[in-house]
């Protein structure tokens, strides 16, 4: 039977399946009865695209993630919905655009009206499970939903032992969904001194640069994060990058382990994985700046992407054209033999995103509109000349913009062009009923102390 073959009889029969866990009164399926396959989702915090082996960067950072993408669908060109941890993963598992959820302030709570991931696939007999790290995907902003256990760590460490738990005693006749947030390679606390931007364990700080953190002894963190850095020495900028790149060693080899570890009885074999990014993380290539993980630029939107399909097809399957977090969950869906959702704005990325869709990132007071290779930020319906334009295709790493003040005639007929794709393609999204009562705050005044203390003063 052909790899095509097999997608078209593989949802019937999973189905099928799926009908069996959730019909008479709940009851589970018998042990040895087939299930259908289980969902597994790592999202590495801060972890931008480009610095990722697999998307071609050139030190060792992900040996675990390049031996993972020889066995998956590997996305060269994936975004995020905003280069913040709430917005993004709030898309990443809804998959609907910020503008929908609207969990996009500190005060805001998903609708009940908004299904997650957990929910759609507990819904379906599925045990679910999640792990975090506290503030901003606490349970209080509606991330927390129906999942069977959702847990907070501080760091990969404990992360493991949570999993290594959950995953013993999880039922076995059911299918199970695994969502596990790492947020090991973010910057560390701001107010700890002396403490370096960046700081992992021993002896990845100095993993690729010997000498880095001596190199960085006694610079300010805080400093680093908040203040124009032009006078900084070459030779610290790269200990930073260098230290930043440890982290993300750090996060891979603790991949590994825990894939290793996870053997019963197949591991993720039997799994659908699926390996991203919130966001990425600039490393002062704006303004000399190293706040803001990147903001709108292509450092802070451009994510790694991989799924890696049980099946065995799909392998070392590279796309290069744009895809979107929002487009995760209609895949995991159609994998899975679902019907699609018309209320997800997204596309199965197994069938692929069609190269005149355009991608969004939004926020409250500021938009991204990617109609490549044109990239459109800030401007409005009403007044598509307060934005600024680049093009992807010939100016990648963002460093000529154009505005209404440098091309005139042209700035203006392009940002209109893309903002009527944008109201063409919006037209007919959903809208979801926002609920009837407000909910009170989701942080409390020690979390937004401690989110303050690693750079989110204004968020």
């Amino acid at each position: 039977m052909s790899p095509a073959d097999s997608r078209v009889l593989r949802p019937f029969a999973w189905s099928l399946l799926a009908l069996s866990l959730t019909a008479g009164c709940g009851s589970d399926a018998p042990e040895d009865e087939q299930l259908p396959p289980s969902v597994v989702l790592f999202s590495l915090d801060t972890l931008r695209g480009d610095h990722a082996g697999f998307l071609g960067y050139e030190r060792d950072t992900t040996p675990f993630l390049d031996e993972l993408a020889t066995e998956s669908m590997i996305f060269e060109r994936a975004y995020t919905t905003m280069s913040w941890t709430l917005i993004a993963h709030m898309s990443m598992l809804t998959g609907v655009y910020p503008s929908q959820h609207k969990v996009w302030t500190d005060e805001s709570v998903l609708p009940q009206s908004v299904p997650t991931l957990a929910q759609r696939l507990k819904d379906k007999g599925y045990y679910t499970m999640g792990f975090h790290f506290p503030g901003w995907l606490n349970p209080e902003f509606g991330f927390g939903r129906d999942f069977d256990v959702y847990e907070m760590h501080d760091n990969v460490e404990e992360a493991r032992d949570h999993i290594r738990k959950a995953l013993a005693e999880r039922p076995k006749n059911r299918p199970y969904l695994l969502f596990v947030h790492l947020f090991d390679i973010h910057n560390a606390d701001l107010l700890l001194a002396p403490s370096p931007l960046y700081k992992t364990p021993d002896p990845y700080g100095d993993f690729f640069l010997e000498g880095a953190t001596e190199t960085l002894e006694g610079t300010s963190s805080k400093h680093l994060w908040d203040k124009i850095q032009k006078r900084l020495p070459k030779e610290k900028r790269d200990a930073v990058v260098a230290q930043y790149d440890g982290g993300i060693r750090y996060v891979d080899d603790s991949l590994r382990a825990i894939w290793d570890e996870w053997s019963e009885p197949h591991g993720f074999d039997d799994a659908v994985v699926v390996v991203t990014s919130d966001h990425g993380e600039g490393l002062a290539e704006r303004r000399f700046q190293y706040q803001g993980h990147g903001s709108v630029f292509e450092e802070g939107l451009r994510v790694p992407l991989l799924i890696r399909l049980p099946d065995g097809t799909r392998q070392n399957e590279r796309v290069t054209g744009m895809v979107s977090h929002v487009d995760i969950v209609p895949t995991l869906l159609d994998y899975l033999g679902e019907p699609a959702d018309p209320n997800l704005p997204g596309f199965s990325l197994l069938e692929g995103r069609p190269a005149d869709e355009i991608i969004v990132a939004q926020r409250t007071e500021i938009s991204v509109i990617i109609h490549w290779p044109y990239k459109l930020v800030g401007a409005q319906p009403g007044n598509p000349k307060a934005g600024t334009l680049y093009n992807l295709e010939s100016d990648p790493l963002e460093k000529s913009p154009q505005t209404v003040k440098t091309h005139p005639k042209q700035f203006v007929e392009l940002a209109k062009a893309i903002l009527a794709a944008n109201d063409a393609q919006t037209a007919d999204w959903y809208e979801p009923e926002p609920d009837s009562e407000s909910a009170a705050s989701p942080l409390s005044e020690q979390q937004r102390k401690d989110l303050a203390n690693i750079g989110y003063t204004e968020d």
